[in-house]
């Protein structure tokens, strides 16, 4: 099945120079490399040849936006602290963690002109971000969630970003997108087994279009997968490791 996405760039004011599709988006940036959500991984994601970064966010005490799957900071730093406990200034002196503010990472992304697809994390952070994306003129971003009710509230604000609705295995994701009023469908369907691409049926690929909406997949790193994947009509796929799907060939030059 092919996919024209003209029409989906045209509304979003998205560039249809920006990469190869389906884009290669570096899940929490080059994550199988260094470490995730940090300034590095997201450099790397690009320098490895991803279009666009997947990335989460938090809320500081003092409402800053942060980067950070997590709110406590232990799996990632080692460190028995919560990010909402802490206001930005606190945050940044901590020895030995890199947390970098929303605003730095979309700085990043300006310069080296990779997308940001943004998880919302915490509550609250949504409005923020669109805030600041719209601000800077950064049109090149999509912000989702599986919190339908954070993805519905952009929505009904007027949202003028593309947005998405993150889909959990055996939820049904044309629901959940008419419930978050979701522009695009994102499959979190990496632990489905062995074959998580069967569950990717034209059936369902045939029905988002007709409704209107574009899927984005799981973040995948068998190469086998990755290659059934890359054949879909879909946006983007998410990876810890973007060289995977940006294999470098003599004489071939990088996007970003």
């Amino acid at each position: 099945m092919s996919r024209d996405f003209f029409a989906f760039f045209e509304r979003y004011s998205w560039r249809p120079d920006k990469g190869m599709l389906p884009f290669c988006i570096g899940h929490r940036g080059a994550s199988g490399h260094l470490r995730e959500n940090t300034l590095e991984a997201f450099r790397l994601a690009s320098e490895l040849g991803a279009e666009m970064w997947e990335l989460d966010t938090q809320l500081t005490k003092d409402g800053i936006v942060v980067v950070s799957h997590d709110d406590h900071l232990e799996r990632v730093f080692g460190v028995d602290r919560h990010i909402s406990q802490m206001a930005a200034a606190e945050l940044a002196t901590l020895e030995d963690v890199n947390v970098p503010t929303f605003e730095a990472v979309a700085a990043l992304a300006r310069e080296l002109g990779a997308g940001l697809y943004v998880e919302l994390k915490a509550p609250g952070t949504g409005i923020l971000c669109w805030q600041h994306l719209r601000q800077m003129d950064q049109r090149f971003a999509c912000l989702g969630s599986f919190d339908v009710a954070q993805v519905r509230e952009l929505r009904d604000a007027g949202c003028d970003f593309p947005l998405s609705v993150l889909v959990r295995v055996g939820h049904d994701p044309h629901a959940l997108g008419d419930e978050a009023g979701a522009d695009i469908l994102h499959l979190c369907w990496e632990r489905a087994g062995e074959r998580p691409q069967d569950l990717v049926t034209t059936e369902l690929m045939r029905k988002a279009f007709d409704e209107g909406r574009e899927i984005v997949l799981w973040h995948e790193e068998r190469p086998a997968v990755l290659k059934d994947i890359m054949r879909l009509a879909v946006l983007g796929i998410c990876t810890d490791l973007p060289e995977l799907m940006r294999p470098v060939t003599g004489g071939e030059e990088r996007f970003g």
